[in-house]
């Protein structure tokens, strides 16, 4: 996205001493440093939040990439969601572009496309209105805006924040709902020698562009997604009368391994990767989705022990409950391998309730004083989580 810019020629996303947001182009800022920062902010570390953006230009008036923004700012939300959703399946008839899809931090969307190559400005310009004609998006601040935009040859295109990061606006990271670039982000850093040297150079980079074992939580992502079963790839919609089928499949087996949030998530972000044309709309895969999920839960029910369904059914907040069926599918795992206890890494099981790791710290010393849960090995910095044990009786009632 930086288009080989000069290091100094990028958008800086930042709120002054008096919370107001600002996107203004850099000036003495340089670009890695900036890079390594937002991605700092994404993974929580960051003592003052920043974002970044880039121009879908360079000098020579090339680009590799171009941007629709689909507002929501005239409280069009479903209207924008709709846009981005068509212009979506619009753009994956296209071969050789990679696509991204996330929310803007508020209620609009962002829709990258990418390529390998260089391409003039004003062809970006053309391709990106020819794709909002066929959609029936008008091109308009407040509804539908792109990048680049139309300017003359003296004028230089507004840029956009990055994909994922933050809005000083909102104070809200970007959700990437969509993301076909991997293949082409493996081919960019191939070799070892390039991903450490960009590893020095920018985390976020590195971060974004590498590929995890099945053991590892993948960081490019804020919320769970099966981990190496990869629920995206093994639910995916490839063939007409399959949707609802798949979506039960996948209700199935996130039930005892995420959070309602994160699940419905999932089933989105499903639905927004199909290759084919659903006759159901989004809404009403995600109303399929909850009745699946209410059903599911119902039969998840009946397998508690009569002690299990009364501290479950004691519990004040949604939250609580998903962590408490998460860690009773770790307490079963467990017992299935012939084991006491059970590993709890916080980052790793926030990731599957969608909420900070800071507050999954407070949930588990709850479920401990509750006797849920108990503490059988500390921690260990670098090396492995803090281990537990299932404290409630797991026979089922009669």
């Amino acid at each position: 996205m930086f288009n080989d810019n000069c290091e100094h020629n990028f958008m800086l996303v930042y709120r002054d001493d008096c919370g107001q947001a600002h996107f203004a182009k850099a000036k003495n800022a340089r670009v890695d440093r900036r890079m390594t920062w937002a991605w700092e902010t994404i993974i929580g570390k960051s003592k003052s939040k920043v974002g970044i953006g880039f121009y879908p230009s360079n000098e020579r008036r090339m680009s590799r990439w171009g941007a629709i923004d689909f507002d929501a700012h005239d409280g069009g939300a479903a209207r924008a969601r709709t846009f981005a959703v068509s212009a979506l399946e619009e753009l994956q008839r296209h071969p050789h572009r990679y696509l991204i899809l996330g929310t803007s931090g508020s209620r609009g969307w962002h829709l990258f496309v990418l390529t390998e190559e260089f391409h003039p400005v004003d062809e970006w310009t053309l391709f990106l209105k020819r794709i909002t004609t066929r959609i029936g998006a008008p091109v308009r601040p407040g509804c539908c805006e792109l990048f680049p935009n139309e300017t003359s040859s003296s004028s230089w295109p507004y840029g956009i924040r990055a994909p994922g990061t933050w809005n000083p606006k909102t104070d809200q990271l970007g959700l990437i709902v969509f993301d076909s670039t991997r293949p082409l982000l493996e081919r960019l850093y191939a070799s070892k020698g390039e991903k450490e040297k960009e590893r020095e150079k920018s985390p976020f980079l590195y971060h974004s562009s590498r590929r995890r074992g099945g053991a590892h939580l993948n960081d490019s992502e804020r919320f769970y997604s099966g981990g190496a079963a990869d629920w995206r790839r093994r639910f995916a919609i490839l063939h007409g009368g399959t949707r609802h089928d798949q979506l039960c499949q996948l209700v199935h087996m996130m039930l005892r391994q995420v959070g309602y949030a994160v699940a419905r998530w999932n089933a989105e972000r499903q639905y927004l990767g199909s290759r084919i044309q659903s006759r159901a709309t989004l809404a009403e895969h995600l109303e399929e989705f909850d009745e699946l999920w209410k059903w599911n839960m119902g039969r998840w029910r009946e397998d508690l022990s009569s002690e299990e369904l009364a501290v479950h059914d004691s519990l004040a907040s949604e939250t609580e409950r998903d962590l408490f069926r998460i860690l009773r599918n770790f307490a079963r795992h467990a017992v299935e391998q012939g084991r006491p206890d059970f590993p709890f890494p916080i980052v790793h099981v926030s990731s599957r309730l969608g909420v900070s790791f800071q507050h999954i710290s407070k949930l588990r010393q709850r479920l401990v004083e509750k006797h849920v849960i108990s503490q059988t090995a500390t921690a260990k910095p670098n090396s492995a989580a803090a281990r537990f044990a299932w404290c409630l009786s797991q026979d089922p009632p009669i």
